[in-house]
């Protein structure tokens, strides 16, 4: 792709990237097209008969599973004998277009996914009737893979933020004694904490159909306990998580009126300046990494 003669190639967007493949895959004159066409033009030449291009087209395209020939035939409705469809099986192989698994009747296609694009550019027409629409299909595929990483992203979010929550629980625990200034910044109560019970996503209901939650909560002897919120996002927090997480505090404060409480946020992801200084404002420790293990 860094090498197409393409006119006006861009690979820095989407667009120019799914115009410079589709140039290499759909132009005669490419080279990617060239080389590959005169790899499968000799491949086929002995087997050249739609059958066998039908079969190679969808072995192709399907290569992520092995096929049998009577699986092929079914699937295909080839109106060739079981017999007759493995003899092709066996010449692709031979051709190697296509690769034979463990067991005699087991094919699959090659792990190839730019020989398929060039398959159905030479053949589709000719076996399904249509010319395949690479730009549209390359979009979707975009679409999808794009969809399939944000899903990815928020799984591995969640999971840095647990690991967070499990991590600063287990560091209360092991200093015992420490000022909560120690992990998190702005803190005003700098009097050192003695902890005697660290708990993780504690639960509280502001109404009964309401359920509320901290992330770690940490009780200290003297009567004082730090409330914890822990995110890990790909962008900074802002205003309007720290402002919710106000509200979780006032309703705390509300049900356990003799408890002292130490608000701090750690977020992974740091913070917008706005809100760092809300936080400031409100005596609300923050940090962007736990000191001790350095997430």
């Amino acid at each position: 792709m860094i090498q197409s003669n393409v006119e006006n190639k861009n690979l820095r967007t989407v667009q120019g990237v799914i115009e410079t493949v589709n140039y290499e895959i759909s132009d005669r004159n490419s080279e990617m097209s060239v080389t590959w066409g005169e790899y499968i033009e000799a491949a086929v030449e002995r087997i050249n008969d739609k059958h066998a291009k039908h079969i190679l087209l969808h072995l192709s395209k399907h290569n992520q599973r092995e096929w049998t020939p009577q699986e092929v035939k079914d699937y295909l409705n080839l109106d060739i004998e079981v017999n007759q469809v493995h003899k092709k099986l066996l010449s692709l192989v031979a051709s190697d277009l296509i690769v034979q698994g463990n067991a005699n009747i087991d094919f699959r296609g090659l792990q190839d996914g730019t020989l398929n694009l060039i398959l159905r550019i030479q053949f589709e027409k000719e076996i399904n009737n249509f010319e395949p629409d690479l730009k549209t299909d390359f979009l979707e595929k975009i679409k999808a893979m794009k969809s399939k990483e944000r899903q990815l992203q928020g799984m591995i979010n969640h999971l840095s933020g647990k690991l967070a929550e499990s991590q600063l629980a287990l560091a209360f625990l092991n200093q015992k004694s420490f000022a909560l200034s120690d992990f998190f910044e702005g803190v005003a109560d700098k009097t050192p904490l003695t902890i005697t019970k660290v708990e993780e996503r504690v639960s509280f209901h502001k109404e009964i159909e309401k359920t509320m939650e901290f992330d770690v909560l940490a009780e200290s002897s003297c009567g004082r306990v730090v409330l914890v919120e822990v995110k890990k996002t790909k962008t900074k927090m802002g205003l309007k998580v720290i402002k919710s997480f106000e509200e979780k505090l006032a309703v705390y404060g509300q049900l356990f009126p003799e408890k002292k409480i130490l608000p701090a946020f750690l977020s992974i992801g740091g913070f917008t300046q706005e809100a760092l200084d809300y936080c400031k404002q409100q005596g609300i420790g923050t940090a962007e990494i736990i000191k001790v293990f350095n997430v």
